[in-house]
């Protein structure tokens, strides 16, 4: 039986990396500062610009699994796109985390809401800002296959420095797969810890009675 502090560090780097909005901050409905002073330039909110694509109650879950030597955790991640409108879009999540000998963590529901836009901050280039995070490099480009479809996807690397250490990530990533993330791998090279995440499900059209 690994200790409980194992489990900690383990799920500390479960939660490291990208997520729904790549592991960047993005000015949402409460939370983009006020500049009364100047008129900000508004543009098309990336969150919103992604989801909004997509029919009410698509979904995605994506399963992230992160192992060194002393054994592996699984968190399980289900987005879906909850409601939209031509001035908002409501996202849903819900996270479940596996640990072994213990009983399965099902978290809360999370809705968040993202506005068709938002006023870029000053002195900020709108291509970087939409970038997964501002360390990220554009590597290539890969075709990946998710539920028998080829996506095309943009691959970006870069390094993250964290508690657990310094820790490499690999990013594949497409804005025709909601919440763009399509795979990822990590690396934190001080624990040998190695995290790798895929998509299980994808519905883009669920029926009329889902």
């Amino acid at each position: 039986m690994y200790s409980k502090g194992f489990w900690v560090f383990l799920t500390l780097v479960c939660c490291l990396g990208c997520d729904t909005g790549s592991g960047k901050a993005v000015p949402g409905t409460s939370s983009t500062p006020q500049n009364s002073a100047k008129a900000l330039p508004k543009v098309a909110h990336p969150e919103y610009a992604n989801w909004s694509q997509f029919n009410e109650k698509a979904f995605i879950v994506r399963k992230r699994v992160v192992t060194n030597a002393n054994g592996s955790i699984v968190v399980t991640t289900k987005m879906w796109l909850d409601s939209k409108n031509a001035n908002e879009v409501s996202v849903g999540s819900q996270v479940t985390v596996e640990r072994p000998g213990e009983p399965v963590e099902k978290n809360d529901v999370n809705i968040v809401s993202y506005p068709a836009t938002y006023s870029l901050p000053e002195g900020m280039d709108e291509a970087r800002f939409l970038l997964p995070t501002a360390k990220a490099k554009e590597t290539g480009t890969e075709t990946v296959q998710v539920q028998g479809t080829n996506v095309e996807a943009k691959i970006y690397e870069w390094e993250e420095n964290n508690e657990a250490g310094a820790m490499t990530v690999k990013l594949w990533h497409s804005n025709l797969i909601p919440g763009k993330i399509v795979r990822q791998e990590m690396f934190t090279k001080s624990s040998e810890t190695k995290t790798q995440e895929e998509i299980i499900e994808l519905v883009l059209e669920p029926s009329s009675g889902s």
